[in-house]
C-alpha cells in the first residue's frame, strides 16, 4: 500500500478588503467619442461656413474671363453657409462642456471600505447612518437612491449607478447596504413580534370581593 496522503485543498479564503468602484471604461469611452464627433464636426462648419462655402460661392458667380464660372448664383445658399457658422461657433464650446459634465459625473471612486462609505461629493457615511434606499430603478437601471443622516445630523442622498461606475463593484456595495437594511427590517419585525406574543401581568381587581377557602 501507498503511504502518500491524499491533498485536501483547503477553501478559499473570502476576499477582504475595501471595495473600490472606479469610473466604468464603456461610459467614458462613449461620452469621449460623443465629444470628438462634436469637437470634429464643429470644426469642420467652421471650415465649410467660414471659408470653403463662401469661396465656393465666390467663384461660381465669378465672370469666366477672371476664372470663375460665370454662374447667376453659388451651389450654397446663405443659410447653408450662416448654419454652418453657427455649428461651428455652438459644437465646440458644447462639447468641452459636455465633457466636463461627463468627467464631473463619473470623478472619484465609490469605495466602501469595512462600514464606511465613501461617495464623490457627500461625507464619509456608515453603513449604520444609513436609513433608506430607493431600489425602484435598481433591476431596469441600476440606479438606487441612498438616503443617510449623519451623526452630525447632515442629511443626503447618495447615488448609486452601475453604468456610470464599474459594474461588479458598485453592486457589491449596493448588496451590502441592501442586506443590512434587510437585516435591521427583519429584526424591527422580530422585536414588533416579540413584544405583541410577551404575556402581560394583570393588576388585581381591588373591587373583587376576597376569595373563601
Amino acid at each position: 500500500m501507498s503511504d502518500v496522503e491524499p491533498v485536501v485543498e483547503s477553501p478559499a479564503e473570502p476576499v477582504t478588503g475595501p471595495i473600490v468602484a472606479r469610473a466604468g471604461k464603456y461610459y467614458r469611452n462613449t461620452r469621449y467619442l460623443m465629444v470628438a464627433i462634436l469637437l470634429l464636426y464643429g470644426v469642420w462648419s467652421i471650415y465649410d461656413g467660414f471659408v470653403k462655402w463662401p469661396e465656393d460661392n465666390r467663384k461660381a458667380i465669378l465672370p469666366v474671363e477672371q476664372g470663375g464660372e460665370g454662374l447667376e448664383k453659388g451651389p450654397h445658399t446663405n443659410m447653408d453657409v450662416f448654419l454652418n457658422k453657427a455649428l461651428g461657433v455652438a459644437l465646440p464650446p458644447l462639447g468641452i462642456a459636455l465633457l466636463v459634465w461627463f468627467l464631473l459625473q463619473s470623478r472619484g471612486t465609490y469605495t466602501l471600505d469595512g462600514d464606511v462609505l465613501r461617495v464623490p461629493g457627500h461625507p464619509p457615511v456608515n453603513l449604520n447612518e444609513i436609513i433608506a434606499v430607493d431600489k425602484a430603478k435598481w433591476d431596469r437601471k441600476g440606479i438606487a437612491l441612498v438616503e443617510y443622516q449623519t451623526k452630525a445630523g447632515k442629511k443626503g442622498t447618495i447615488k448609486l449607478d452601475d453604468f456610470v461606475y464599474e459594474r461588479d463593484p458598485t453592486d457589491a456595495i449596493f448588496k451590502r447596504i441592501d442586506d443590512l437594511l434587510t437585516s435591521k427590517v427583519n429584526s424591527q419585525k422580530e422585536q414588533m413580534r416579540a413584544a405583541v406574543m410577551a404575556p402581560t401581568t394583570q393588576r388585581p381587581n381591588r373591587n373583587a370581593p376576597p376569595s373563601q377557602f
